[in-house]
């Protein structure tokens, strides 16, 4: 990739947290003399990272979205038509993919039942589900911001972190289509292939996290395998150096916990604050009446949710750990740096044991510090306030991409608060059980040694902006 410039695309906080904290965009300019470029929903003009290189940004007009994701202005009626036809269809085939495809396989309108047709007429390894594709690959109109930005950088190779699930990568994979430029997708989380949805846009080269997401994208999207490169989770780069004592001493300090006060954190959801709140109210109360009375609780409010219900609980001595609010306006993109990043290696490695009422990826990055963890599953076991946050939660336990984590026995779940105790003490009492199925974990949805993601995509690059790459097939509106 010698002399090439990469027009990296970035929707919101995450993706940035991939592309410029993890080092990837400082290595790609180290090793490759690269020029790297974003496109993004942000108005400064440039990106920088912990060492203080900076990266241009050609923004993009937008509004304020949910979950800390802006919405992408210019995105038309006949846009949004025909993604909702291919995300329902993608529903009808998997409706336990995701809340997204529980709520479109249920939902009765015009668009769900073309959709039904077309996965009937066209099933999905046919070639007429191929054609499909080719056909929805035709639809690209040209978007004046993102051409501007392609005919001002002129990259050599385009870079997004979704297959066209987030607007901004749609069109970026649209232009660079267009202009015959090389792309690639490294994935950015471990349920993407089911729970976003179908490949809208499909790259030249995807990448992901392990052999399990590999599987996904091969029998799952028909995604060509020698076109599928597995590197690893970017995001975990920094969990491969050992936590310090002075990091943990930090991380308690900030959240107000003694040096040596033993603790619980429990790691919300995105979509269930009440929900959350009304499980720890319950914890607390079978903590204090059982051997782990002494447990200090600390609860992590996840970064893309909604945080206001959580004060409540400080009233009964939880300790919050605040992490960084996605959905503030005034919240810089930058923020998920290599600080925060430790910062929740600190916590996971210094708790005593991990708790949460969602399948939440901090179950797997507990795993990867072999700290004990539990899953909460008292639905019906506890008062509820909020009907429609039980049924997500509900619906949450049909999720596909967690059935294979569910197999390496990793975490066990927890079916009524009396239980609590009891499985807190079986995680301890078969502490090295547990630990080697952690590991298994670990082994089997990442790529080790994480520390060297990096490396691993940065050589996975040199095909394809070699151009040696196999004719790029594009997805249809069924697949």
């Amino acid at each position: 990739m010698r002399e090439a410039t990469v027009l990296a695309a970035a929707p919101f906080p995450l993706t940035l947290r991939n592309f410029v904290a993890t080092g990837l965009a400082e290595e790609l300019v180290q090793r490759y003399r690269a020029g790297v470029h974003f496109i993004s929903p942000y108005p400064q003009p440039f990106f920088s990272d912990a060492a203080g290189h900076t990266y241009p940004n050609w923004s993009v007009s937008a509004g304020p979205g949910a979950g800390g994701v802006p919405t992408i202005q210019g995105v038309t009626l006949l846009d949004r038509a025909l993604k909702s036809v291919h995300l329902s269809g993608f529903a009808v085939e998997y409706p336990d993919g995701s809340l997204q495809n529980l709520e479109l396989s249920r939902r009765q309108s015009p668009q769900r039942l073309l959709a039904l047709a077309l996965t009937q007429l066209a099933p999905r390894p046919s070639v007429a589900r191929r054609l499909l594709r080719q056909l929805y690959a035709l639809y690209r109109p040209s978007r004046d911001e993102v051409r501007s930005a392609f005919d001002r950088v002129r990259p050599s190779l385009a870079l997004v972190a979704s297959p066209g699930h987030y607007w901004l990568d749609h069109f970026v994979l649209d232009e660079a289509r267009r202009r015959g430029i090389p792309t690639v997708c490294v994935i950015l989380s471990w349920d993407n292939l089911y729970s976003r949805g179908p490949m809208c846009r499909r790259p030249d080269q995807l990448m992901v996290w392990s052999e399990e997401m590999r599987r996904q994208a091969i029998e799952v999207h028909q995604f060509p395998a020698e076109r599928i490169s597995v590197v690893g989770p970017l995001q975990f780069r920094f969990y491969q150096a050992p936590v310090t004592r002075t990091e943990i001493a930090s991380v308690r300090a900030r959240i107000g916990l003694r040096a040596d006060e033993p603790f619980l954190a429990y790691v919300c959801g995105a979509r269930t604050a009440r929900y959350d709140v009304e499980d720890v109210e319950a914890l607390l109360d079978q903590l204090a009446e059982g051997p782990y009375r002494d447990l200090r609780v600390v609860v992590r409010p996840h970064p893309q949710g909604a945080r206001e219900e959580y004060e409540a609980l400080l009233q009964r001595g939880v300790l919050l750990d605040r992490s960084p609010d996605l959905t503030d306006a005034n919240t810089r993109p930058e923020v998920l740096d290599v600080g925060v990043i430790r910062h929740m290696a600190g916590l996971l490695r210094a708790a005593r044991f991990v708790v949460s009422s969602w399948g939440t990826t901090a179950l797997l990055e507990a795993c990867i510090f072999d700290t004990p963890s539990v899953q909460l599953r008292w639905m019906d076991a506890v008062p509820r306030a909020a009907p429609h946050e039980v049924q997500l939660v509900r619906d949450f336990q049909r999720y596909i991409h967690m059935r294979a984590f569910d197999a390496t026995g990793a975490r066990p779940y927890c079916d009524h608060p009396s239980q609590l105790n009891g499985v807190l003490g079986q995680l301890e009492a078969q502490a090295e059980s547990y630990s080697r199925r952690r590991q298994e974990a670990v082994a089997s949805f990442t790529c080790l040694p994480l520390g060297n993601v990096v490396e691993r995509v940065c050589q996975a690059l040199l095909p394809v902006a070699a151009g040696d790459v196999a004719e790029q097939q594009p997805v249809g509106a069924a697949g």
